[in-house]
């Protein structure tokens, strides 16, 4: 079985270009799906790729 890999705030912030902050509102805006592990607030790649979707924007992977 394949467990789904997930991010932290910080990381999906990085990745979208965002302040870590920004996330958060989004949460708390229902903007964005997370996960929340303990105290922590986690993420799938499935939750950023929706957001996007919404959002309208192309999915841009930058390795």
């Amino acid at each position: 079985m394949d467990m789904p890999s997930l991010y932290t705030p910080n990381q999906v912030a990085d990745y979208l270009h965002v302040s870590r902050g920004t996330i958060y509102s989004l949460i708390s805006r229902n903007e964005i799906d997370s996960i929340k592990v303990g105290r922590n607030r986690r993420f799938t790649a499935q939750h950023v790729k929706e957001y996007l979707s919404r959002r309208g924007q192309q999915i841009v992977v930058v390795q």
